[in-house]
């Protein structure tokens, strides 16, 4: 990004144009991105995006996986928007296409499709990238009622991974942490810990769309808030899961995650992150991260291995928002996993680490939920008809669901 900035500014004069093949990112990121799509240089200089060029299917660069792009620019005018944005694709039956074909050539085996693009939420937000005269998915924009979070980050996931291998009389768990989820080398143990402290965890990897199977469990070492239990409280109450962590302390205090989140304040070695009172809502819909499509479901109480129902918590690979009714949940869960809004995600957040973040969620006008209102109700039931299909695996019927789900979704935002 510094680079194409730097090149504008150094190599172009007035109206002169540059063309930079870049990754795709650049156009739907946050953060760094974001800097970029101001096309300013200085105060009063602006760069002008004449057309952006994406090539992410086509993958031209041969062993590598990369959201390749292009950005055709011009100095001195402001960016209008929408600018044009075309689509690069292989032709049905196509597989990858030689290195050596020119350019004529490996145009052969290509389509085009010129759509719009043009930022999301403010001037320099994600872009949002639609057919000219394709859905109107305008009306999906704004400002969304329910705040979405990230799911529990730990430090280290070889530590805190658990597996429950057996329950004792007193209620105490063996315990075993799964050494290999981890990048770093850290031994396998078993450990005799307090049950209070251990609960299940949902990852992305574990959620289907109306459906879950949690794997793993976790140690909690916080209680709704940042800061983790004091070591003297935790030695106290939970000597047990104390002695399990103190095997770990040389190991985690020398994590970036101690020293960047809880050194500073004086907390704990075993301290992990994002955690406050919306982790522990009886009722949550959670979803995906870092994939190309958005799967959800409806979470909540969960029988453990162990005998025990505990709250099911999404893990960091997860985003999820939180309710007060099951009711609720179901509601914003179906608007979730319509087609009008999944196209709608997908034309403005990258496939891959950045897709369906908590931010996403900010651009869509989803209103809060009313059980008196009768499409809210409508889409509230059909969300837990398809989870209970779903547990008997009747794909036949969940489509024909699903169907009539996508059109109460329109119906909800007025979609055309």
């Amino acid at each position: 990004m510094l680079f194409v900035y730097a090149s504008a500014d150094y190599y172009l004069k007035d109206n002169g144009k540059l063309g930079f093949l870049i990754t795709q990112e650049v156009f739907k990121s946050k953060g760094a991105g974001e800097g970029f799509r101001r096309f300013q240089l200085g105060e009063k200089k602006y760069l002008q995006v004449l057309k952006a060029l994406d090539l992410v299917s086509v993958q031209p660069f041969e062993g590598a996986a990369n959201k390749t792009a292009g950005i055709i620019l011009s100095k001195g005018k402001k960016t209008e928007y929408p600018v044009p944005y075309v689509i690069y694709t292989k032709k049905k039956g196509v597989g990858r296409i030689s290195q050596d074909k020119t350019f004529d050539e490996a145009m052969m085996f290509l389509q085009k499709k010129v759509h719009q693009a043009k930022p999301i939420g403010s001037e320099v937000g994600s872009w949002r990238t639609f057919e000219i005269h394709g859905e109107n998915f305008s009306k999906l924009e704004g400002e969304n009622f329910y705040k979405s979070y990230r799911g529990i980050s730990v430090p280290a996931y070889g530590v805190f991974c658990l597996e429950v291998l057996q329950r004792f009389s007193d209620g105490d768990l063996l315990i075993k942490n799964l050494a290999e989820e981890g990048k770093r080398n850290l031994q396998s143990l078993e450990a005799r810990t307090e049950a209070s402290l251990v609960y299940p965890i949902l990852r992305g990897i574990d959620i289907k769309r109306w459906q879950f199977s949690p794997k793993m469990y976790t140690l909690l070492t916080h209680i709704a808030s940042q800061k983790p239990y004091p070591e003297p409280e935790m030695r106290n109450r939970w000597p047990k899961t104390y002695i399990f962590l103190s095997n770990f302390r040389e190991f985690l205090l020398k994590t970036p995650f101690y020293k960047y989140f809880h050194e500073k304040a004086g907390g704990a070695f075993y301290g992990e992150r994002n955690i406050g009172q919306y982790t522990f809502a009886k009722y949550k819909v959670a979803w995906k991260r870092m994939a190309n499509d958005l799967q959800s479901v409806v979470i909540s109480q969960f029988k453990t291995s162990f005998g025990e129902y505990k709250l099911l918590l999404p893990f960091e690979t997860t985003a999820f928002i939180s309710t007060q009714t099951e009711a609720e949940a179901h509601y914003f869960c179906a608007i979730i996993n319509s087609n009008p809004v999944r196209d709608f995600i997908k034309s403005f957040s990258s496939a891959g680490r950045g897709f369906a973040a908590p931010s996403v969620m900010e651009h869509i006008a989803i209103p809060k939920f009313d059980p008196k209102n009768k499409v809210h109700q409508q889409l509230s039931d059909l969300s837990q008809k398809c989870h209970e299909l779903k547990k008997g695996e009747k794909l036949e019927d969940i489509v024909e669901l699903e169907k009539r789900n996508d059109g109460i979704v329109r119906k909800l935002f007025c979609i055309d």
